[in-house]
Formats: structure tokens, sequence, C-alpha cells
């Protein structure tokens, strides 16, 4: 999958079937890596600031035993989530500016958590599901795989060490967890719900009236944003 969406101005969304986490029973809708949602295959999409997301790729094997390897995206810029050290100690920022960039970065992502999941709300409305509830345990599960895309530059559910999204929500004792979607590119939370929304199987997880709760993650830099959505029970 190229990787050129903050350089070409091409979002990419992902959201796909993983093999079913143990302890669920076969009914139970999920989503992974790479592409389609609920059960149902369909293609991985691109989207962004274009309302209609084009199919780019094919549904791997439904087989459980084989989960799809992760893709990586390296984009056109890198990203890293670790400070770069200045050439010079005189070049250093102070630590007051440095504490007011990252209190006004912290500021802009709980912005957008919380207009994505307003969003969200406002389409299940329209669906005639209930409003989901904003999950902090799932907000740090979609926060920390949003940062970790960035700073190890990679596009996929699964991430370069072939953990999902279900082994990494047990990792933070989360057992609720039902669907994961994921966006590379769109700069605001309109524009990402937009492409979410012309996805099938993106769509299928913001309108599953079996979800209950949401955590939201974006990590803006060069190369991205990156979003997450993680749905829980």
């Amino acid at each position: 999958m190229a990787a050129t969406a903050a350089a070409a101005g091409i979002g990419v969304v992902l959201s796909g079937a993983l093999p079913m986490p143990p302890g669920l029973s076969p009914g139970i809708a999920v989503a992974g890596d790479p592409a389609g949602a609920v059960g149902t295959p369909v293609a991985a999409t691109t989207g962004g600031r274009s309302t209609h997301p084009t199919p780019i790729g094919a549904h791997p094997s439904r087989h459980p035993s084989t989960p799809a390897a992760p893709t990586s995206t390296p984009s056109a810029t890198s990203a890293s989530a670790s400070p770069i050290p200045s050439a010079s100690p005189s070049m250093s920022v102070p630590p007051s500016a440095s504490s007011s960039v990252s209190a006004s970065a912290s500021a802009s992502t709980g912005t957008d958590q919380a207009a994505i999941l307003t969003l969200v709300n406002a389409a299940r409305a329209q669906h005639g599901c209930a409003p989901l509830a904003a999950s902090a345990a799932l907000t740090t599960l979609a926060q920390s795989f949003s940062d970790e895309m960035a700073a190890r530059g990679f596009f996929s559910h699964t991430d370069p060490d072939g953990r999902t999204p279900w082994d990494r929500a047990r990792a933070l004792g989360i057992t609720d967890l039902g669907g994961e979607n994921i966006a590379r590119g769109q700069q605001t939370p309109d524009e990402v719900m937009t492409a979410w929304l012309n996805s099938p199987g993106h769509r299928a997880n913001i309108l599953d009236c079996a979800y209950h709760s949401l955590g939201v993650g974006v990590f803006q830099g060069p190369g991205g944003p990156w979003w997450t959505q993680d749905f829980g029970f």
C-alpha cells in the first residue's frame, strides 16, 4: 500500500476481519487487519478529502490460523515519537515553551477525540443505534496505537511485532474490544469520518448497535494524522 497520504493529500483507511479472539462466540462481529469488517469481506479502501474511497486491495485469507501479515507503510516524511536532540545546547527549547507546546497538542487531541465521538453518535442516531459512551481504557488503547503507528512508520491493524488489536487490548487488561478502524492523512474529524462512513467495513463498525463504548486516538505529525477508533461491547 502506497504511503504518500501526506504528500499527495490522500487519506487511507483500514478495517478488517481478524481471527476470532479467544472466548468470543462465532456470531460476534469483529474487525481487524487488513480489510473487511463485521464478518463481511470487503476491499481495503482509500479515502480522505475524497468522499468516495476507492478499493485498493483484496480480502486476506479467512482462515483463523493464518492472519494477514502487517503492511508497512513508510511515509514521505518519517515520524518519530522521540524528540530529536538539538545540535547545540543553546538551541534547546526552554522548559516553559516546551510545556506550552505539549499542552497545546494535548488540547488539540482532546478536541479531535470529542469531535469524533460526537460525529459517531450522530451517525448512529440516524441509524437507530444508541450512542456510544467514551471509554477511558479504549481511549488509552486507541491513542497508544496512533502514537505507535506514527513512531514506528507503519499503517496496519497488526503492528510490526505481530500483535493484533486484541493482543494490545489484553496487555492493557481490556476484555470488551469488538472492532477497530484506522485511518491516515485526513486532516480533520469531519474528513476522516466522511472517509470511514463511505467505506462499508468502517461504516459497519460505526453503525454496529451491539457496541456500547468507544475510544479514539489521533496523532498529529508529519505524514499523518494517524487516527484510531476502538469499539467496545
